[in-house]
């Protein structure tokens, strides 16, 4: 895909996807699909394949994109209480899920994601091995899906959500949030933890090893829901929280990506 490819929003709304996923394959995410993984073999091959992939991913992370993690003692701790949490993050990033995935690891972290992603030949089996799972367009499927999603948190797993929705690529402000991840913290009654991606530039011998910045993960203090209200206005209030420390934080990192300029302006144009 071309930088100009890249760049071109699908439509005028910050939904609007930037990467455009082509080549897919024919997969139907119903009421059927599994999207919770519970076969005792299945579990057990992917907890081998994550062990190798999470090798990986740090090598990758960090020779490729100068990855660096700040506060991860809180996850720690939240790791050492064996409770469901939910992490969500800005996506702004390819690698963001592996990089939220290595971040809470060893823990087992469910990443949906949206159905094109799943449908990549051979790729969706990888992503499938670790642990992502597909959002799907269908009614019923998505009942299932919303099913399965708090089926995990009852089994002290780790959900990892993507509020803002679309993938816009090294964009460097934070966006509306929508309220999935939120629900489901209500629902199952768990911690949002909020992961804050922003980017450094690349100094002295860092730029031999590519050209977009470098980026750094802060995992913020979890957000608790407020029990003390109903259920529409604690997703709300839990929603609003998330969404403004997280903003303090990537506000205080700026990084202007020029790439992004008519995009924001075309935005500003549709909301007057």
């Amino acid at each position: 895909m071309s930088k100009k490819e890249q760049f071109e929003i699908d439509k005028n709304s910050e939904d609007g996807h930037i990467i455009h996923l082509k080549h897919q394959v024919k997969v139907n995410f119903d009421e059927n699909y599994n999207y919770f993984i519970k076969s005792p073999i299945k579990k057990f091959f992917d907890k081998i394949f994550m062990y190798f992939a999470y090798g990986i991913f740090k090598i990758v992370h960090c020779i490729g994109f100068g990855f660096k993690i700040k506060n991860r003692k809180i996850v720690k701790q939240l790791r050492k209480q064996k409770t469901a949490f939910i992490t969500i993050s800005n996506h702004c990033h390819m690698l963001d899920s592996t990089m939220a995935i290595a971040t809470a690891f060893p823990r087992t972290v469910y990443v949906p994601t949206v159905e094109p992603t799943m449908k990549i030949p051979f790729v969706r089996h990888i992503l499938r091995a670790g642990n992502v799972m597909p959002i799907p367009s269908n009614l019923k499927g998505l009942v299932k899906f919303k099913k399965d999603c708090l089926e995990i948190l009852q089994n002290k797993k780790v959900l990892h959500y993507f509020p803002e929705g679309a993938l816009w690529p090294y964009y460097g402000k934070l966006r509306e949030f929508k309220p999935g991840a939120f629900r489901f913290a209500i629902d199952a009654n768990c911690p949002i933890l909020p992961y804050c991606l922003y980017f450094r530039e690349r100094k002295g011998l860092q730029k031999l090893f590519g050209k977009n910045p470098l980026t750094t993960l802060e995992v913020l203090p979890p957000m608790y829901p407020n029990n003390n209200l109903g259920k529409k206005d604690a997703i709300a209030d839990l929603m609003q929280r998330s969404h403004q420390a997280m903003l303090e934080v990537i506000n205080s990192h700026p990084y202007d990506n020029s790439r992004y300029a008519n995009i924001e302006e075309n935005l500003k144009e549709n909301k007057k």
